[in-house]
């Protein structure tokens, strides 16, 4: 899934470009107080991208490492709540189709960005 991080960052600098617009600044020859704002502006940017976007990286590399990883017969869970098995894979149409009961026989067609965990298999421990 991206996130359209261009927008947010025009927004951003739409809202810096209007604290320099406002921002108390001398005209002509007159000595005024040194421009703080020019420091905090990249101060700013900085621990925004710290705070927004490097943890939503993260989280990106980690559920596509999660996608990319996944096989037959793993046991999962969707957006929605709905727990199966992985019967087929189609990457190439980003498709996954679900087994979500033995009984009937049911399976259900998700996009493969549906899935929001993969449980661990029974036979494997995580230590």
């Amino acid at each position: 899934m991206q996130y359209n991080t261009d927008r947010s960052l025009f927004n951003v600098f739409r809202m810096l470009h209007s604290l320099i617009l406002f921002a108390e600044v001398p005209l002509g020859g007159e000595q005024g107080p040194f421009p703080w704002f020019l420091v905090m502006i990249p101060a700013v940017l900085f621990i925004m991208w710290f705070l927004m976007v490097s943890p939503q990286k993260k989280q990106e590399e980690r559920l596509r490492n999660m996608l990319n990883s996944l096989e037959k017969n793993d046991k999962v869970m969707t957006v929605g709540g709905i727990i199966g098995t992985v019967h087929a894979i189609d990457k190439e149409q980003n498709e996954i189709v679900l087994k979500v009961d033995d009984t009937n026989n049911t399976r259900i067609r998700f996009h493969l960005t549906a899935v929001s965990a993969v449980f661990p298999k029974e036979g494997s421990e995580k230590k």
